[in-house]
């Protein structure tokens, strides 16, 4: 086994005790076993053990089960002590997990050896928690209405549907009272001989409008009844793209990231135009800062100003004791960015919005969490890159990158945090 190799199982071997995945250390080793002809295989759900495997007869190393997301020791104990799994469904008849330990494994390339490709295993398994539906009925009327599939001559019973469904959250004794909202509703729409006035409230017997209900939705049932197919078709592709983009959006390269913390396909990054973002490989810049110009201050202190640079990757770690970020640039080079500390805590808070309720609501995630591809303005100092830029620098300090097209130009980023209004 080669050094890189070697380093590799040493560091799986600590992270088992210290019950966490260094990713920057799994990725210089990875890299170092590659460029010494040794294949990296994806985790294998009948082969692969806690930690990363040698598989002498194809001269490659497996992936442990230890360095994929979300999958702790005690499920990697069941999956191994069940085995063999003759496929995905015996495996799920068989282990206990939840859909983001199994997506996750999935991403992974875990099922791997039972079909063609890794897409055609996640869609496998995303149509079967998709909740899809066999028939439609009324009770779907909420979904349908959720997907915007209910066309617009049905505009007037959507809105009786959201009616009704507000006023049976208003019940008194067998009757529907109403309140300023219903009420208005109400007159514009219905007559007004139906009502009554008891116990100072305006009310409605249930019976008497449940009837109404009925029969004014009555064209929708209609609609149903006569593109139920067609409704039915739609209604299911919004339920299976709704679990793909909670639990799966993204390509292969993506999902390695999410599950594996690097890449075993190509880099997010690769096709980046990174010549029109004045973008360096890291291991090409001087390992000392070139000066651009030098001068004395006021006190006689000798300020000199650097050449800055700008260097891209993917995020796979983070220290905050450190204030320091892990980033694995397009060429595989993990770079440690050391972030001042000030910067480090404006740049790493989660930005939350406080609800009337007293509740949380997330309005924006650390610039520095995993998986963030973000662009760094600064210098090189040694092994490591230190943000900085001076007053007329023209790139930003930090840019996470969010969409790209084809030709690898930026298409959406953020360079700044979210400011919540007082």
């Amino acid at each position: 086994m080669n050094a890189g190799a070697a380093e590799l199982f040493d560091d799986s071997t600590e992270d088992e005790k210290n019950k966490s995945v260094n990713y920057g250390k799994v990725s210089i080793a990875l890299g170092k076993s590659k460029k010494a002809g040794i294949n990296v295989l994806p985790p294998d759900i009948n082969n692969s053990d806690l930690t990363f495997s040698p598989d002498k007869n194809r001269n490659a190393i497996i992936y442990g089960f230890k360095g994929i997301e979300r999958v702790g020791d005690s499920l990697v104990k069941d999956i191994i002590a069940l085995r063999p799994y003759s496929s995905m469904e015996d495996f799920l008849s068989k282990v206990k997990l939840n859909k983001t330990q199994m997506v996750s494994l999935i991403k992974s390339g875990a099922f791997d050896s039972f079909y063609d490709d890794r897409e055609k295993a996640m869609d496998i398994y995303l149509d079967s928690i998709a909740d899809k539906k066999k028939r439609i009925t009324m009770q779907n009327m909420a979904m349908l209405i959720k997907y915007n599939l209910v066309p617009d001559e049905l505009e007037f019973e959507v809105k009786l549907f959201n009616f009704n469904k507000y006023l049976k959250n208003h019940k008194y004794k067998d009757y529907y009272y109403f309140d300023s909202v219903s009420y208005s509703f109400y007159m514009d729409n219905f007559n007004i001989d139906s009502l009554i006035r008891k116990d100072e409230r305006t009310l409605i017997e249930q019976s008497i409008w449940d009837s109404i209900y009925k029969s004014k939705m009555e064209p929708v049932r209609l609609w149903m009844k006569d593109n139920q197919e067609e409704i039915l078709i739609e209604l299911n592709n919004e339920l299976y793209n709704e679990v793909k983009n909670k639990y799966a959006d993204g390509d292969i390269n993506k999902w390695d990231m999410d599950a594996l913390g690097t890449y075993c396909h190509e880099h997010e990054l690769k096709n980046l135009n990174r010549r029109a973002y004045g973008i360096v490989n890291f291991e090409d810049l001087s390992e000392e800062p070139t000066i651009s110009s030098e001068f004395r201050s006021k006190d006689g202190a000798l300020i000199r100003l650097y050449e800055v640079s700008r260097i891209c990757g993917t995020i796979i770690d983070k220290d905050k004791n450190k204030s320091t970020v892990v980033i694995l640039t397009p060429t595989m080079q993990v770079v440690h960015i050391k972030v001042w500390k000030n910067q480090y805590a404006k740049w790493d808070r989660q930005i939350s919005k406080v609800n009337p309720d007293g509740t949380k609501t997330i309005i924006e995630k650390s610039f520095f969490s995993k998986g963030n591809k973000i662009i760094v303005t600064g210098i090189r100092r040694g092994d490591d890159f230190v943000p900085k830029k001076y007053k007329n620098t023209p790139s930003p300090l930090f840019e996470k990158i969010i969409k790209m097209d084809e030709d690898g130009f930026i298409i959406e980023s953020q360079t700044e945090r979210f400011e919540l209004e007082e």
